[in-house]
């Protein structure tokens, strides 16, 4: 549930510079932001904290971002959450893999940049 009425952003991400980074500037631009290092704790914390969008790397460890994206959407209670890719996986077979999985989008890292990444956000909220 989102805290002070800010809407709830869950980072699942191994790297912590990029995590940082991602959690910084969302939470700078009004977004409440938790953190899953691996794709098992983000299931976990989507399921507990319902976010409003996940945005999910697909290289993690332990359970990768494809595992804990069929997760999400084959269970009841995450199914409808907003699921953005955002990896530096930038092959079609790797995006076509993710979209058919139910991903909302699918970024390439290194061809986004950060505003750009909050703007996408803004847009899958319906935020101005």
């Amino acid at each position: 549930m989102p805290i002070n009425n800010k809407p709830l952003i869950l980072v699942a991400e191994d790297d912590t510079m990029y995590a940082k980074v991602y959690k910084n500037k969302l939470a700078k631009e009004g977004f409440e932001v938790i953190h899953a290092e691996n794709g098992k704790v983000a299931v976990k914390l989507a399921k507990e904290n319902k976010p409003d969008l996940i945005l999910m790397d697909l290289i993690m460890p332990i359970m990768d971002g494809f595992a804990a994206l069929k997760a999400l959407k084959e269970d009841p209670s995450t199914k409808a959450i907003k699921v953005v890719i955002l990896s530096n996986l930038g092959q079609d077979s790797d995006i076509e893999k993710a979209k058919e999985a139910g991903a909302t989008e699918y970024l390439v890292k290194t061809n986004i940049s950060i505003n750009e990444m909050v703007e996408k956000v803004r847009q899958y909220l319906r935020i101005k």
